[in-house]
């Protein structure tokens, strides 16, 4: 009963930590004004923003995500307009899909936590294979659907599309290429949070890979340990 217990934790923990890969990039950068200037600079968005005020309105983006404070109209420099109704309506609905993502983020934490607790036990090799084994397979699936993915999003624009037709079905996400909200967020900022979203995510799962690979050569030696103490 015991290990049957801990295979289903390693197969829901496969699951799970795959969610967790997956979004622990995007928790880290969604919210970093850092990364956004960063962004801002390589695609050019200060030459059409001043660049304090695409820190203002990047900033009443976080605090509307975070917290659902009103937006607040100020006068933007280069003639600029403030974001519109229909705008902040978009910004509405990214803020439910984002809290639902950071919802299924802490839900599968949490889980995966339990899940590793789950494979603690006494005879060491159990308990270092089950967690090499949770910790490989979630890795090595998750870099094969991440690089499926990259290569499916060559056609950026087509996917961003399709992304924005099932998430948004409401279909208020088409705005004039001129408006303030596509000009702080063209069409090139989203490809390279894409891009750092999914190089994190390989990242992390080689880090995880390396350490379960670095557990099964260290239960390798504990069994070679073990049966020249028999000899």
């Amino acid at each position: 009963m015991r290990n049957t217990v801990k295979k289903l934790a390693v197969i829901l923990g496969t699951i799970t930590l795959i969610i967790v890969m997956v979004f622990s990039p995007f928790r880290f950068y969604v919210f970093n004004l850092n990364f956004y200037l960063n962004l801002y600079e390589k695609n050019a968005v200060f030459d059409t923003v001043d660049k304090q005020d695409a820190i203002r309105l990047t900033e009443n983006i976080f605090e509307y995500f975070k917290h659902k404070t009103q937006f607040v109209p100020f006068i933007l420099k280069n003639n600029l307009p403030y974001f519109t109704t229909d705008e902040i309506r978009h910004l509405e609905d990214v803020r439910v899909l984002f809290n639902r993502i950071f919802l299924t983020y802490y839900i599968c934490l949490g889980l995966s936590l339990i899940f590793i607790i789950i494979q603690i036990d006494k005879n060491k090799s159990n308990f270092l294979k089950n967690i090499a084994v949770l910790l490989i397979t979630p890795s090595l699936i998750l870099i094969f659907l991440l690089l499926i993915i990259y290569f499916m999003g060559q056609n950026f624009s087509f996917s961003f599309e399709k992304f924005h037709l099932l998430f948004f079905p409401q279909g208020n996400y088409a705005f004039p290429e001129d408006s303030t909200l596509i000009t702080l967020l063209p069409l090139n900022f989203f490809y390279d949070f894409f891009e750092r979203l999914v190089f994190s995510s390989i990242i992390i799962s080689v880090i995880l890979t390396s350490i379960g690979i670095t557990f099964l050569i260290f239960l390798r030696k504990i069994k070679i340990r073990a049966k020249n103490e028999r000899h």
